[in-house]
């Protein structure tokens, strides 16, 4: 992952506010006359690949422009409606997809909204791996969700993303590509993708071999930010690929099996070496936080005794 960009900024000039989205490869501009009860606030951590701003705009405003990075967005709080390419709706509950090229108009009033901003090409790079199909270019027929369930859960990922924020998670790299394949995953699967998506299924010899990759693969790389796909990229098969020959000999996902091994990974720095503390182990193998390291670390291997 590239190096951690950050953006704290509070201002109540609409043309600062302007220059602020820019840091999110952003050209807007909001009402010349907004209201004396204008105020913009900013906090946005990430990189090249990925970045998570949260926005509180206060009083009653109006914004035009577009990104140059896809934006999955999720407003929290306050009053809000959108409309691109002559689609319209309001989107408190329900995020919304902003693309590339397709101008978005809002306006909104007192308004707390999570951006998440992903590369174009980065993007395209996970759909190859994804759908195994290395001339998919991902482009998505509207900015809506496919369904309400598949809806609730982007938006469950946008408040994960503003979370890491919060909390200072997202400075690890290796979080930070964590999030990234999450939130990947959840644009590709949760708006509509242009064209069909063909999944093959493999043999099981097929899947013996995949399977075989993938765990060498984690094995030689697993102090590296890598990601599921990552690992069905390097056993040459899709992410649904991947999944299907570790549930079919393990029960469970490529990302389990991923956790698993950091887990042991950080058992054997408890075991071995001197003794550190949850965050520092956590933040060594991509924990998200102490607290979960600490969970997930009793669960495996302090269990709880049967009482006499």
């Amino acid at each position: 992952m590239d190096e951690l960009k950050r953006v704290r900024s509070r201002t109540n000039d609409p043309a600062e506010a302007d220059a602020l989205l820019r840091e999110a490869d952003g050209r807007f501009a909001f009402s010349r006359d907004p209201g004396s009860d204008f105020t913009f606030d900013v906090k946005q951590d990430g990189d090249d690949e990925l970045s998570i701003g949260l926005y509180r705009i206060g009083g009653r405003w109006e914004s035009d422009g577009e990104f140059d990075q896809f934006s999955l967005s999720a407003v929290f709080s306050g009053d809000y409606a959108w409309e691109i390419d002559g689609d319209r709706d309001t989107s408190y509950g329900m995020p919304f997809l902003s693309r590339p090229g397709h101008d978005l108009f809002g306006h909104g009033h007192d308004l707390s909204i999570v951006n998440i901003y992903l590369s174009a090409d980065r993007l395209r790079e996970v759909a190859r791996v994804v759908y195994a199909d290395d001339a998919i270019v991902p482009e998505f027929s509207s900015p809506r969700p496919v369904s309400a369930e598949q809806g609730r859960w982007a938006l469950q990922v946008a408040q994960v993303a503003a979370e890491y924020v919060q909390s200072g998670t997202i400075d690890n790299p290796m979080v930070r590509a964590g999030l990234f394949h999450t939130v990947a995953l959840a644009v590709l699967e949760c708006f509509p993708l242009s064209g069909e998506r063909e999944l093959r299924p493999a043999t099981a010899s097929g899947q013996a071999q995949v399977h075989r990759r993938a765990m060498r693969f984690v094995d030689d790389n697993l102090s590296l930010p890598i990601t599921p796909a990552d690992v069905a990229a390097a056993a040459g098969t899709s992410l649904f690929g991947l999944d299907a020959a570790f549930r079919a000999r393990t029960g469970s996902s490529s990302g389990a099996y991923l956790r698993r091994a950091r887990l042991s990974a950080a058992h054997a720095d408890q075991q071995s070496g001197p003794a550190e503390t949850d965050a520092v182990v956590a933040a060594r193998w991509g924990f998200a936080s102490a607290d979960r390291f600490r969970r997930a670390y009793d669960a495996a291997y302090r269990p709880t005794r049967p009482a006499a």
